[in-house]
């Protein structure tokens, strides 16, 4: 983390739990349960929530050495994304210009930097290039040059992997990364090492499991157990900068910080530090290693959540890759068994009619944040 920031953070978090104080919104915010129900609504978002911003899709290390492969979701469009021999990142549509198969169903690294259609094996180089066809003298009157994957803008920076899924406007980092640039490229991304990517299917909103991220209010109740043995519901601090929020949720153990120099401190020991970037991908960083959540609307109830953990060094020793698992398994055994099974239960009063909006709280300060960031992306303005 940037080190103004941190210091910044941490001042914050220790005055207010000396005041037992948190930070507030100007106003609550009132929300209608049509933005969590409705198939317009959710149309209207796919496209200018998920399709046309650019999203944060990988890490660096996802596409390994050239001839890497990674198909990825963005919105419904299938985006396949590859390094290639010069060991430039590209991205196209997921589809063979054939008939339209899907060219790739699992990260990979293709022989040859050649991608093979299953369907027919029409094969294509990484770069998008259409390499070969099977009875190619039954095409006539094609040129191959027009019958390359259909490219999408993309860009590598500072670790990160951007894809825009539609329009061609070129990836601006600066722009992407508004606000928590410095964060990140601290973390050096570029470094790190992908552990390992599982993924889940939940009956709800993509919205309500980005939702139960930002606010740590549930904490005491919902987490009870697990959780909150070593997190207080309360403070809660954040940063925003139109969809892109930074969110420190601070241990119990902040308050050993009160009596050490500034110099000594490091908010990655007391804190799990997070950051929203785009409005559905959220990277948690804990000490040496961090997780990439990524959240996919597949319908106006249904969902998808993508993670996965990288570590800051190689696995050396089988105690490295245990203690990975572990905290992995615990990780999404908060989520999985706790939070995200709240969320379907929630979707599913929400789509009986019976209950009109959602209410959220002035301390509920992140999660106030981005709505209004979202309602202006819908608009198309500009969040605060």
């Amino acid at each position: 983390m940037e080190r103004t920031s941190e210091l910044d953070c941490i001042r914050r978090l220790l005055a207010h739990r000396r005041g037992g104080t948190t930070e507030l919104a100007p106003a609550p915010l009132q929300l209608p349960v049509s933005h969590y129900t409705d198939p317009g609504h959710f149309e209207h978002e796919r496209q200018a929530v998920f399709r046309c911003p650019p999203a944060l899709v990988a890490l660096s290390c996802d596409l390994p050495e050239p001839g890497s492969v990674l198909p990825v979701d963005i919105g419904g469009v299938p985006i396949l994304v590859t390094r290639h021999r010069d060991g430039r990142v590209h991205s196209f549509v997921n589809a063979c210009r054939h008939r339209g198969s899907p060219l790739v169903s699992e990260a990979a690294c293709v022989k040859g930097g050649r991608v093979v259609c299953p369907f027919h094996a029409w094969t294509y180089s990484t770069d998008g290039r259409l390499a070969a066809i099977p009875l190619a003298e039954e095409f006539a009157g094609f040129e191959r040059s027009e019958l390359a994957l259909r490219p999408r803008p993309s860009l590598e920076s500072d670790g990160m992997i951007f894809v825009r899924a539609e329009g061609d406007e070129a990836i601006d980092a600066a722009e992407a990364l508004a606000g928590v640039g410095d964060d990140l490229r601290t973390l050096a991304l570029a470094n790190y090492h992908r552990f390992e990517t599982r993924t889940t299917r939940w009956s709800c909103n993509w919205k309500l499991l980005v939702d139960t991220f930002l606010e740590s209010y549930h904490v005491f109740s919902l987490h009870r157990e697990t959780v909150h043995p070593f997190y207080s519901s309360l403070p809660m601090i954040y940063d925003g900068w139109g969809p892109n929020i930074r969110f420190p949720v601070a241990r119990r153990t902040i308050d050993e910080l009160a009596d050490v120099p500034e110099e000594q401190w490091r908010l990655a020991d007391h804190a799990t530090v997070q950051w929203l970037v785009g409005a559905n991908a959220l990277i948690s960083h804990t000490r040496d290693y961090l997780l990439l959540w990524r959240f996919s609307a597949l319908g106006a109830g249904s969902c998808e959540a993508r993670t996965t953990l990288y570590c800051a060094s190689p696995i050396e020793t089988p105690a490295d890759r245990e203690r990975l698992i572990g905290a992995f398994d615990l990780q999404l055994r908060v989520t999985e068994a706790e939070d995200f099974p709240q969320q379907q239960r929630i979707q599913a009063g929400l789509e009986s009619g019976a209950v009109p909006e959602l209410l959220y709280g002035r301390h509920e300060v992140a999660t106030i944040h981005f709505h209004n960031a979202l309602a202006a992306r819908m608009t198309g303005g500009a969040a605060a």
